[in-house]
């Protein structure tokens, strides 16, 4: 994976000898400064993404008043001189992942560390997918049309856990309605909203699902959904501020779910 990255950028590169850290005492040293001064004491973190972006700022941060200690010049300076002289990125970054192919259960789930369940859809139950692992995310890949067919968060640790919870699904339908009708979201509905949703053009059925999507981050999947449910049945459609009010009704335990709606409704209309 080091050669292909290092062909990528046309990277140049020369290996030291292990255990040898007197051949690299410069490097060393700035290991020891970074460690000392970023990471004392040890850190916590649960999104370990935001918290890279924040380490790469304060390492930033910690030479912005520092001068070169052979040249006395500001190392800011010198950095932007250093990255002008470099030559453009690709216009497509390096994908850092790990390939691997995975036989598909009757469910279309494939596990991963043999504890990690993660669902391509019920399209690929007794199928193999292809599978690009990465530090971050796990995307499945339809070997046949390189289309990609479901991604999620990387499960991490030794608890087993199952990524074909329906809630993590609505971002990726939003991006692609077409996987609709073998998708994990469409299965968790109950019959007449799939129905009404079955019916709908593509746009539409994008629209609805980004409502759902939106109610669900806001009031939780249960709730969004019996917003959404009761849309159709008062008012013919979906609106998303109706199906907003609903749901944070039904979140707080309410049960007049409908008559919110059709509420709404008349208040939209002037009644």
């Amino acid at each position: 994976m080091f050669g292909r990255f290092s062909a990528h950028y046309c990277l140049g590169h020369t290996f030291t000898n292990p255990y040898s850290g007197n051949e690299r005492g410069n490097v060393e040293a700035k290991v020891g400064y970074h460690r000392r001064n970023l990471f004392v004491p040890v850190p916590q973190m649960h999104d370990a993404e935001a918290f890279n972006e924040r380490l790469l700022r304060d390492s930033l941060d910690t030479s912005a008043e520092k001068r070169h200690h052979g040249l006395g010049v500001p190392e800011p300076g010198l950095f932007e001189e250093d990255g002008a002289a470099l030559a453009e990125l690709p216009p497509v970054g390096y994908q850092c992942v790990r390939w691997e192919t995975r036989g598909c259960s009757r469910q279309g789930v494939f596990t991963l560390g043999g504890i990690h369940r993660y669902s391509a859809g019920p399209a690929y139950a007794g199928k193999e997918v292809a599978v690009a692992v990465g530090a971050f995310r796990v995307r499945v890949v339809d070997e046949g049309t390189g289309e990609v067919v479901a991604e999620y968060e990387r499960e991490w640790g030794e608890a087993p856990t199952d990524s074909s919870d329906p809630t993590l699904r609505p971002g990726l339908l939003c991006a692609r309605p077409a996987g609709w009708r073998d998708s994990v979201v469409r299965q968790s509905l109950p019959g007449e909203l799939v129905e009404f949703l079955d019916g709908e053009g593509g746009a539409d059925l994008g629209r609805d699902l980004r409502v759902l999507r939106d109610a669900g981050a806001q009031h939780g999947w249960e709730a969004a959904v019996r917003g959404l449910e009761a849309a159709p049945r008062a008012t013919g459609g979906v609106d998303g501020a109706s199906v907003e009010l609903s749901a944070a009704v039904a979140a707080s335990g309410g049960t007049r779910v409908e008559y919110c709606v059709l509420s709404r409704r008349c208040e939209q209309n002037g009644h």
